[in-house]
Parts: structure tokens; C-alpha cells; sequence
């Protein structure tokens, strides 16, 4: 498929997002938009494409919002009516589907498929939308709500002047890498030492727009509630669009801090990483923060960033080897065995002690028992 025009970038960003007068703000979406739609080599395409134009793009898109209570199945046959044998062209129906949820949503519906089983990094494990899923069920399962200590939540976020990008680099040598998946936000990942941001800020913008009547205040019950009806919405929850900016602009990259200006600026200069030059405009968010704001999807990654922070990684190896074998269990073991030693060496100091006393008394006893000499 050839590259969009502006025109038809317009009408995607009229009909996705509402924002069809901020289009000059999308051109960091618009980048993974023309990587998904066209491709960097020419093929021989045999049968009939998935995907022809990008009207039909536009079209998977808005009958995925319009039904999202449909299973992957369900929407596959009313999206694709003529049913079809041949393995490259179901093939191609199906990246058609995660191309629409990709860039309706910005979620990686296939992910899992693309990695091993067992595949995790950070405590996190890709999942993909299912043939027998719905699709509410499936973002729901992609974004859960599982804070399992708000505590250390609370004190991340009470501390967040910790959390700047340039402090976290500077401490704990963390690097930065964009995300085009929403899922992967703020996601650490130990063995590179990196954190994944979710780059299009644009994109937040837009939905938070779209969200701004809709309420924030919620319990972990009506979370799932708020999902669908924000689905139903053409949009993701406000608590978690809020969450992400926030993060973003508010700790990772305040713009009251000058050093985490020019770090941002630098990163967006940054031809590798292409991060979204939108993040720069700080537009607030459409609806006032609450004044003890908490974070329900992105606290138990804040309070890994945090932990990060306060207990910095070595980086030298030996300090690596060491703080890797400092867990709970050796340290256990450690005193253990240093108990054991203490009472070998102690007992080793009685035998050492009753033997010099020994020495001692058989001297005294061979000095009397010497005759003295002649004179």
C-alpha cells in the first residue's frame, strides 16, 4: 500500500480521534502508522490484499469500535465476509486486524505470538486477542488493575522529584527506550537496564480529549465497567491515559526542572529513538487531577522505578555478583554458617586454651621434680 496522503491523514485522525485540526501533532504516530501500511520492500501479492487502501484501514477501525463486545472470530467474518482456505491470505487478514487495533488503541494484539511460551520480562508477559475473546475482555486482560502494595505506591509518587529521567540515569544508570505499545509503559526491564516509555503523547492528548466528560474517580470493581464503556466511547479509560501523561510529563519529565528539559529535548533529537516531539507542549490534561491522585495500572512499575532509585544497581560486576546473591535466603544462610564458625572457632579456642594450660602445668611439674644442680 502506497504511503497516505495528507488528506487521508486527515480523515484518520478526524474519524480515530476527533482531532482532525491538531494533525500537524500526529507526526509521531503517523510515523508507525506508515511503518504498518506500507511496506519497506515490494512483493508479489497473488490473491487480493487484506487491505487495499486506507479507507480500509479507517473501515476495520470504526467497525472494531462500534462492536468491541465481538470476539476476534466475529470480527474477522464481518470484516472479511468471504471466508477463504488459503493460508497466505488468512495470514494476511489477520495482520490486517492487529494493524486496526494497533492503531486504534495502540496495543499489540499479537504480541505473544512473536515470542517464546514463557516469555516474561519485568513481571510482564504478552498477551494476544484470542480467536474466542472478546474484545473488551482482551484490552481488560491487557491493562489489569494489580497494585500489590499501594503503599510503596504512595511513597513513589510522594517522592516522585526522585524519579526524573536525568536522576534515574544518573543514580541508577537507566536507559530509555520508546515504546509504540501502550502495554509496555514505564516496563523495566533488569537485564538491559532499561525502561520502555510510550512515546505518542499525541495520542494520549486526543483520548483524553475524547474522555474529558467521562468520570476518573473509580474503585478497583468498576474498573472493568469503566473499560467497556469507555471502548464503547472510541476510548481507553481516563485513569489510565491520565496516568501515562502524567508520568511522562509530570515525573519522568517535569518542565519545571530545566536538567529534564534538555533531557527530553535531547532524546527527541535523538534519531534512534524518535520520541514524540508533542511531549514538549504542555497542555495540561483536559481535566483537573485530583488532589491525591493514585496510580492504579502504572504503580507497581513507579514503585520498581522507585526501588531503582533508592537501591541503585552496582555498576561494577563484582558489586553486580554481589547485590544478585543478596537475597533473603543467603543472607539466612550466611548467618547460619557464620554462627557455626563462630562456635567451631570458639570450641577450637577451649581445646587451644585446656592444651596450653596442659603444657603450662607439665613444665611447672617437670621444674620441680628436677633436681637443682651441684654447686
Amino acid at each position: 500500500m502506497r504511503t497516505a496522503t495528507t488528506n487521508e491523514k486527515r480523515l484518520i485522525a478526524r474519524d480515530l480521534f476527533s482531532a482532525e485540526e491538531k494533525l500537524h501533532s500526529f507526526s509521531t504516530y503517523f510515523q508507525i502508522y506508515d511503518s504498518l501500511t506500507s511496506p519497506q520492500y515490494a512483493t508479489v501479492q497473488v490473491h487480493p490484499s487484506a487491505l487495499n487502501s486506507h479507507d480500509d484501514i479507517r473501515r476495520l477501525a470504526l467497525e472494531l469500535r462500534v462492536n468491541p463486545q465481538n470476539t476476534r472470530k466475529e470480527f474477522k467474518n464481518k470484516v472479511f465476509p468471504q471466508p477463504s482456505t488459503d493460508l497466505d491470505t488468512v495470514i494476511d487478514q489477520e495482520r490486517a486486524i492487529n494493524i486496526a487495533v494497533q492503531l486504534m488503541l495502540m496495543i499489540d494484539c499479537s504480541d505473544k505470538d512473536r515470542h517464546y511460551e514463557g516469555y516474561e520480562v519485568g513481571g510482564f508477559r504478552p498477551v494476544s486477542w484470542d480467536s474466542s475473546e472478546r474484545f473488551t475482555d482482551f484490552v481488560r486482560k491487557v491493562f489489569p488493575i494489580d497494585v500489590h502494595d499501594p503503599e510503596k505506591v504512595r511513597t513513589a509518587l510522594k517522592e516522585k522529584n526522585a524519579l526524573k529521567c536525568w536522576k534515574l540515569r544518573k543514580r541508577a544508570h537507566i536507559k530509555f527506550l520508546p515504546t509504540d505499545n501502550l502495554a509496555e509503559h514505564l516496563l523495566y526491564d533488569p537485564r538491559d537496564n532499561v525502561i520502555r516509555l510510550f512515546r505518542q503523547t499525541a495520542f494520549l492528548k486526543a483520548h483524553l480529549r475524547l474522555s474529558a466528560n467521562q468520570p476518573i474517580e473509580f474503585g478497583i470493581a468498576e474498573s472493568l465497567k469503566l473499560i467497556l464503556t469507555c471502548i464503547d466511547r472510541r476510548t481507553l479509560p481516563p485513569q489510565l491515559l491520565l496516568e501515562t501523561l502524567h508520568s511522562l510529563q509530570c515525573i519522568l519529565f517535569p518542565p519545571v526542572d530545566e536538567k529534564s528539559s534538555r533531557f527530553l529535548e535531547n532524546i527527541i533529537q535523538d534519531t534512534e529513538s524518535s520520541f514524540d516531539p508533542d511531549c514538549l507542549l504542555y497542555e495540561g490534561y483536559t481535566r483537573p487531577v485530583p488532589v491525591n491522585f493514585e496510580y492504579h495500572y502504572w504503580g507497581d512499575r513507579l514503585a520498581k522505578l522507585h526501588h531503582l532509585v533508592t537501591h541503585p544497581r552496582s555498576s561494577h560486576r563484582i558489586g553486580q555478583w554481589i547485590q544478585r546473591n543478596a537475597s533473603e535466603r543467603n543472607t539466612l544462610f550466611v548467618a547460619i554458617l557464620s554462627l557455626v564458625l563462630s562456635a567451631f572457632f570458639g570450641f577450637l579456642s577451649v581445646i587451644l586454651g585446656i592444651f596450653q594450660a596442659w603444657v603450662a602445668y607439665i613444665s611447672w611439674k617437670t621444674q620441680l621434680n628436677t633436681p637443682p644442680a651441684p654447686s
